[in-house]
């Protein structure tokens, strides 16, 4: 394949991943809206999120964060040397073995469900009893959600981003039809059996991609002669990070469970409103980038490999930064539009922008950090990695427990955790120098310089509405306010182009400026 073909299909495949997530977004948000106004802000929907939040976290360690961090560079390197049955008989053992693990998980959480939620939260006992009620279906969704995450990793290898970046729309499409037709009979318990059937649908469609490559899910049990426990150590090491994240998201929302009715809610929401760029643009670089640098490894091609971190990461900020901008000027418009109906009220719209601001504030150096570690899982730096997450994690702690006994409340929660992620962000800039550092890349630097010169434009805009503006957006969810608000989000990104086009900055693609070293 010539260079050019290559740089294509990249970029083409960045668009996929780019469209597919933000329609999966959209349909999270959809989600959120549908359960604010199921459930609204109270007491049953804390108990949700916050039990919702437990099975969702450890789809670190079980999920797409641990098994795509040590499963793609596995398989990629693999697909270099041509190794095609070692490849179709370790999906097999990494399957058999996941299923295996998750049996007495799914049994723990039935037969301890109450003494869990009450270690885990600061509930009253009606709280505590129907959060034991929804923890076993949601450990059972996690289980699908893993296996799902399995064949989502295999596919990238396979550089097949549609149905891996398709099929998690399975899950919100079920979740939202299930809770608006099952909650007037089954009250709070509809989420669960929604969430179940949607994980068991994506897994069965994820599956039906990586089946076109001749996977099969059949048992398998021999890991003499094969790489297992190569990977095995790659994935038990990257969940010990993961599970410290895990652990600090598990103390995030105790330290929201502990602070006025309508904290955990507010947690909740504000992190799906900034995951919604960070997540589109992140996954649309990283997921690219991550196959290509293991690639670039094991082909021992250094130039590849810091012309590819160069461009990811110019691309990330050319596309963050105006996200941000955006979303801080427009977060209470964002929120009382998309949410504020039924039982979420105004009250609730504010101070789930309240908690949103810092968050996007910290948006690009915390995207900057994640690609980092990609790079450092692509060339098998696990150990390392490792234990910069711990140290990053524990940092973060150590933030929002101080900034809470000072008196800063739910704000300190997003602050800690950005701050937190530039001094990993650091760390990781001298540990893998000798590949890669952003430090004293020359052609980086004047790179977020001419991106932050093209976005002055949007920021003076984005300055004098926030001015001028009055609160049109009390009145919620409303097609008048969707309109406003469209029409707004519309007019800053056309300024962004602009500026952009006039700047030279082109928004497109990982490898057509960085696949050319």
């Amino acid at each position: 394949m010539s260079d050019s073909t290559a740089h294509d299909k990249s970029g083409r495949n960045s668009a996929i991943i780019m469209a597919s997530t933000l329609l999966s977004r959209v349909l999270g948000v959809l989600r959120t809206r549908i359960l604010a106004q199921v459930f609204g802000s109270g007491s049953t929907a804390d108990v949700i999120n916050f039990t919702f939040n437990i099975p969702n976290n450890f789809r670190k360690l079980f999920g797409e964060g641990a098994v795509n961090s040590a499963l793609i560079p596995t398989f990629s390197a693999l697909g270099v040397v041509d190794e095609r049955a070692q490849r179709l008989y370790l999906f097999r053992l990494l399957c058999t073995y996941q299923i295996l693990l998750f049996i007495p998980i799914v049994l723990i959480s039935y037969v301890w469900r109450t003494p869990l939620i009450a270690l885990l939260s600061d509930f009253n006992a009606e709280q505590i009893a129907l959060g034991a009620q929804l923890l076993p279906p949601f450990m059972l969704y996690l289980l699908f959600i893993s296996m799902a995450a399995i064949f989502g990793g295999v596919l990238q290898s396979h550089h097949s981003f549609v149905v891996a970046y398709l099929s998690p729309l399975c899950f919100s499409i079920v979740v939202i039809a299930g809770v608006l037709t099952l909650t007037p009979s089954l009250g709070a318990m509809s989420m669960a059996v929604s969430t179940v059937g949607g994980g068991f649908l994506q897994a069965a469609v994820s599956y039906g991609g990586v089946r076109r490559h001749g996977y099969r899910l059949n048992a398998a049990f021999r890991v003499n002669d094969t790489p297992f426990f190569t990977v095995l150590k790659a994935w038990a090491l990257v969940s010990v990070g993961m599970l410290m994240q895990v652990i600090t998201q598990l103390v995030t929302y105790r330290f929201a469970s502990q602070l006025p009715t309508g904290s955990v809610t507010a947690l909740a929401n504000s992190t799906i409103f900034y995951q919604t760029p960070y997540g589109v643009f992140f996954n649309a670089i990283s997921a690219v980038s991550l196959p290509l640098l293991a690639a670039a490894w094991a082909l021992e091609d250094w130039q590849r490999i810091k012309s590819l971190m160069s461009s990811s990461l110019a691309n990330l900020a050319a596309l963050l930064i105006p996200s941000t901008i955006i979303l801080y000027t427009l977060s209470a418009e964002s929120v009382a539009t998309v949410l504020q109906t039924g039982l979420f009220t105004g009250e609730s719209t504010v101070a789930t922008a309240y908690v949103l601001r810092p968050y996007l504030l910290f948006m690009t150096p915390l995207a900057f950090y994640a690609l980092m570690l990609r790079l450092g899982y692509s060339s098998g730096r696990y150990w390392a990695m490792t234990v910069v997450v711990i140290i990053q994690n524990l940092l973060d702690i150590t933030l929002m427990w101080t900034a809470l006994r000072l008196g800063f409340g739910i704000i300190a929660l997003p602050i800690a955790g950005g701050i937190a992620s530039l001094v990993g962000l650091t760390i990781l800039s001298v540990l893998l120098r000798g590949l890669y550092n952003p430090l004293r890349d020359g052609s980086l630097a004047v790179s977020l310089v001419r991106i932050g010169v093209a976005n002055l434009p949007l920021l003076g805009v984005s300055a004098l509405y926030r001015a001028l503006a009055r609160p049109w957006w009390a009145s919620g969810s409303n097609l008048t306010n969707l309109a406003i608000l469209a029409l707004l989000g519309t007019g800053a990104l056309a300024l962004v182009l602009i500026s952009y086009r006039l700047m030279n900055i082109p928004l497109t693609a990982l490898a057509k400026r960085g696949g050319k070293g």
